[in-house]
């Protein structure tokens, strides 16, 4: 049941970072920047560059929640 909604938690995360709600993706951006080692991403890493990293994990996770819901209620 805990992998079933950590994925799910994931999943809603990374899609609301991919959809942009509120400008989450640039917040979400500065914090990377702020906790890096070495200072903040290169310029060619933009807050789109991480929306579509974040679509991609929301993508997967849901999938991961879709096959451990059926394994558990299936």
């Amino acid at each position: 049941m805990f992998h079933l909604v950590w994925a799910a938690a994931v999943a809603v995360l990374g899609a609301l970072i991919a959809f942009d709600y509120r400008n989450l993706a640039l917040r979400v951006y500065d914090i990377l920047a702020a906790v890096s080692p070495g200072g903040p991403p290169g310029p060619r890493f933009t807050p789109d560059h991480l929306r579509i990293i974040w679509a991609l994990v929301a993508v997967v996770f849901t999938g991961v929640a879709a096959v451990r819901a059926v394994a558990l209620f299936g």
